[in-house]
């Protein structure tokens, strides 16, 4: 488990990296491993191309825990701007989401808090109001 301030992912209830094998980690000049981007960047401010948390398929889910107790009344999540790709596709960019809240870091289920759509193309930077 990797934290930030406030907040640490729970690597066993998140969905797996994409392992890719055209990237790879040298140790003098031998690839030692295919190079995987974690899931901790998603708590990360930097949106800058390139920095994302790829995960293989269409769907994939993180679980967040936080250092206390909150009533979240909103959600903010941004993706690098259309502009930024020079005309290139920004299809890899989050869209169809749902967020859940819990007190406790080993329940199933949560409550479910809302469930939204992030439109990419319209603002790379959008806020959802939770129930």
């Amino acid at each position: 488990m990797f934290e930030f301030p406030g907040a640490a992912v729970i690597q066993s209830r998140t969905s797996p990296s994409l392992r890719t094998s055209k990237a790879k980690v040298f140790w003098y000049s031998l690839p030692v491993m295919d190079y995987m981007r974690s899931p901790e960047l998603i708590l990360e401010p930097d949106n800058h191309p390139g920095n994302c948390w790829p995960f293989p398929g269409s769907q994939g889910h993180v679980f967040i825990k936080l250092s206390v107790l909150v009533i979240p009344r909103a959600v903010t999540t941004a993706h690098v701007s259309g502009t930024a790709f020079h005309g290139e596709s920004i299809s890899g960019a989050p869209k169809d989401f749902a967020v859940y809240g819990s007190k406790e870091e080993h329940k199933e289920q949560g409550t479910f808090l809302g469930q939204f759509t992030f439109l990419a193309t319209r603002n790379p930077s959008q806020t959802f109001q939770l129930k």
